[in-house]
């Protein structure tokens, strides 16, 4: 990397360099679909970056399954085990680890079992058919009988209301799903089996929570990173790791660095940006197995996992003091599934706090593994397929506003330099020195922020961090997949199968290969 000797009278801002980012959602199970999202890119962008073996992304963030991702790409890149092309072989890592973490099922892919599900189905949809023309006439005769509210109740136990049977392959992933969340084997190599949580609060029976202890998904994970002797901790210009968590008390992100601060600290500061109140936690040796929980521990995890932070009132960019204390986190995916703000809020700060460099921050190719559809086709009926598109809903990337945001600060940045190049170059009495310090007084003038804290600040220092975003690649799950709609279930997440992670990562690929080539 450059350094910069720029000053503020040579330029407002220059993004002369592009950095990749890798974003990767969480999404439990669908996370093998970004193991396939990552191997296409690979493949795609070492192709594209062939007089060049460096590396393929300078950011690789992500938040529960994508976090875990994220980890084992950039371990493999510190430590690459003799790999010619580190970033071609954490491809391998990543499908090795997924392949490990499935579990067979081999009884829901019995052939006699598939032929009774497609017989079923076949029987179903002549009985539906029977029905719904059968009750028309009924329904003629008796045009408010169905609505009476002494019959409500029975609404969806009329013969023409059940709705469509589900798939073939929809019927295997939800019996899987049943099977790895019921059953107490659990799913061997990433959870437990369920561990009831009464509640004796209000003594209720019908109210529990059913709970699962991810003990072995951290043996599984060991197998691809020595969390044990090699912790994360990277410097420009090695890749650098951003995981993403919530602080279950304040309700707000916490983002782990594995580059350090500008006092050479690795430590997260964190909190409510209209408090003075913040927290932070240091880990000096760099990001372990303990940060790696907080953000892949959803709420039904056995216990919360905990970290030691600090808490105290600061100034800026200072880190409160204090004795630590125990704080509870949980999976990221509840306030951030897509960590794009956290990435470009880290990668404005690194550059400009900690580099000293506020206008050569540079720009970025941004690609994004997106595990849940915001666009679905028709009304979903039953109870799977509407708690299945709500699940989509709540955790579908919503980055899009921040994307028009920043793409709407580069083009006022674009138009100041613009501005700066047609004054400098404009032919007239005046002296370019005195054309320059008429706009450098304009620009020191000041203004009331737009920011919450209302303090008054330099028009200049608006543009300083500032940077573009050259392009946002989005690779969506099924996207525009008519197997995808039919085939899909709620329990997605804990669908573990082996039958699954493999196509999963089939997807993944072929998704990213078909989408990449229509654009090139």
């Amino acid at each position: 990397m450059s350094t910069s000797t720029m000053t503020d009278k040579d330029n407002i801002i220059s993004n002369s360099k592009t950095h990749r980012v890798l974003v990767f959602q969480g999404g439990g199970a669908l996370g093998a679909y970004e193991a396939g999202i990552y191997k296409a890119l690979c493949k795609k962008l070492r192709q594209y970056d062939s007089h060049d073996n460096g590396p393929l992304f300078d950011i690789v963030a992500g938040t529960s399954a994508g976090a875990i991702n994220a980890t084992l790409i950039v371990n493999h890149i510190l430590h690459p085990g003799g790999d010619a092309d580190p970033w071609i072989g954490a491809a391998q890592v990543l499908e090795d680890y997924w392949t490990d973490s499935a579990t067979d099922t081999f009884l829901y892919e019995a052939p006699y079992f598939q032929n009774f599900l497609k017989s079923s189905e076949m029987f179903r949809e002549g009985f539906d058919n029977y029905w719904t023309n059968s009750l028309k006439g009924f329904d003629n005769y008796f045009p408010n009988f169905r609505n009476n509210p002494f019959v409500q109740p029975f609404h969806y136990f009329w013969f023409d209301r059940l709705g469509q049977f589900g798939s073939t392959e929809a019927f295997r992933k939800y019996l899987s799903y049943l099977q790895f969340t019921n059953l107490p084997m659990g799913i061997p190599n990433v959870l437990s089996g369920p561990i009831y949580q009464p509640d004796f609060r209000f003594m209720n029976p019908f109210n529990f929570l059913v709970k699962y202890d991810n003990t072995a998904l951290t043996r599984t994970i060991k197998k691809y990173w020595n969390y044990d002797a090699h912790r994360i901790k990277t410097t420009d210009p090695q890749p650098r790791l951003l995981l993403v968590a919530v602080d279950v008390q304040d309700a707000t992100t916490i983002t782990f660095d594995s580059y350090p601060k500008r006092n050479g600290q690795l430590v997260s500061v964190y909190g409510d940006d209209d408090e003075a109140e913040k927290h932070a936690v240091k880990y000096p040796e760099g990001i372990g197995i303990e940060h790696l929980l907080t953000t892949m521990s959803s709420h039904v995890r056995l216990e919360f996992p905990t970290l030691n932070a600090t808490t105290g009132k600061v100034d800026g960019d200072q880190i409160p003091l204090g004795i630590p204390q125990s704080r509870p986190y949980m999976d990221g995916f509840y306030l951030s599934n897509t960590p794009l703000r956290e990435v470009l809020q880290h990668h404005r700060d690194y550059w400009y706090k900690v580099k000293d460099m506020p206008y050569e921050v540079p720009s970025l190719d941004v690609y994004i593994g997106d595990l849940y559809p915001q666009k679905g086709k028709g009304t979903p009926y039953d109870p799977d397929a509407i708690n299945n598109r709500v699940q989509d809903v709540l955790f579908h990337d919503k980055t899009k506003y921040d994307e028009k945001v920043t793409t709407m600060v580069s083009d006022y940045v674009n138009i100041i330099n613009e501005l700066m190049k047609m004054v400098k170059s404009k032919d007239n009495d005046m002296k370019d020195d005195d054309i320059y310090d008429q706009l450098q007084e304009k620009l020191d003038e000041k203004l009331v922020s737009i920011s919450r804290d209302g303090k008054s600040r330099d028009i200049k220092d608006l543009l300083k961090g500032r940077f573009t975003i050259n392009k946002i690649q989005r690779i969506v799950y099924g996207e525009n997949s008519e197997s995808r709609i039919k085939d899909d279930i709620f329990g997605k997440a804990f669908d573990y199968s082996k039958t699954t992670i493999k196509n999963l990562i089939a997807q993944g690929y072929n998704d990213t290969h078909t989408k990449l080539e229509k654009q090139s």
